[in-house]
């Protein structure tokens, strides 16, 4: 039996099953399979086992010659593994209490229990837009005009202390396809731009100061093309406590590939949901 707080094995396969029925695991046989290999060979208490020879040999359809150190197939897999894990979990699996992840530089999965969403209500949750299979286009919003007009409201009274406000930081959008390169480009640019200019929140790149304090909050996110819409996912992390505050996607409309005038949009709409996850 299972320590108290700890998912059972049951717990872990039943979540382990919810996860492979999802629509971006069932595209991703081997993806899934690996995530599939690793969980049951651990649960059967092999996990000296899980190498990446045997995972190559096991799942991704290598021979027996197969080499890792000149072959990086099972890393590269275990990257996108880590990538759709972490999505299912800002996305369908937000509600779940049960957690599978693959830590980096290891390919055995950790599992744990966390406490139920709804003990920690998030605003944003019953939004129109947020990811399902029928969201709505993205509204056409003055993503500088939007983004001013809530980080007015959020700034809220100081006292007059001059305390000081909440700083963000805007990560790269990570193209997830080629296609999605020219709308991912710009993204950043027009984030910082509906961000900047407001005295309530500072937009900063510790990056470039290494002496500097790190930002209360990470802005970051992804995009790539799915049956001929942009998909754009967003997430916004305190980096206090690495908690994601606040997690989105956005599809434009089936058939219409936007670039330059929709990334002004998309960055409003970003901004607006994103920074109502910081108000006061």
């Amino acid at each position: 039996m299972a320590p108290a707080g700890e998912p059972t094995d049951k717990e872990i396969l039943d979540h382990l099953d919810a996860i492979c029925a999802t629509e971006e695991f069932r595209r991703a046989t081997r993806c899934r399979n690996f995530l599939r290999y690793v969980v049951e060979e651990t649960l059967a208490g092999r996990t000296d086992r899980i190498k990446a020879y045997a995972i190559a040999v096991s799942v991704l359809g290598r021979d027996e010659s197969f080499d890792p150190q000149a072959d990086p197939v099972v890393r590269i897999e275990a990257g996108q593994l880590r990538r759709r894990l972490e999505r299912y979990y800002l996305t369908d699996g937000s509600d779940c209490t049960v957690r599978i992840e693959l830590p980096k530089g290891s390919y055995v999965p950790v599992f744990t229990r966390v406490a139920s969403p709804a003990a920690h209500p998030v605003e944003t949750a019953t939004d129109p837009r947020r990811w399902s299979a029928g969201r709505r286009p993205w509204a056409a919003l003055g993503g500088a005009v939007v983004a001013m007009s809530l980080l007015v409201t959020l700034g809220g009274d100081t006292g007059g202390m001059g305390s000081p406000v909440p700083t963000v930081q805007v990560d790269a959008f990570v193209p997830i396809d080629d296609r999605g390169g020219a709308m991912a480009s710009g993204l950043q640019d027009e984030l910082k731009r509906a961000l900047m200019g407001n005295p309530h929140l500072l937009v900063v790149d510790s990056r470039h100061a290494p002496d500097a304090p790190p930002p209360d909050f990470i802005l970051e996110g992804s995009v790539r093309v799915v049956d001929g819409r942009v998909r754009v996912n967003a997430r916004m992390m305190e980096t206090r406590t690495a908690r994601y505050v606040w997690a989105d996607g956005f599809d434009s409309a089936p058939g219409d590939l936007p670039l330059f005038d929709d990334q002004a949009r998309v960055a409003g709409i970003i901004a607006e949901q994103a920074c109502g996850s910081i108000g006061h």
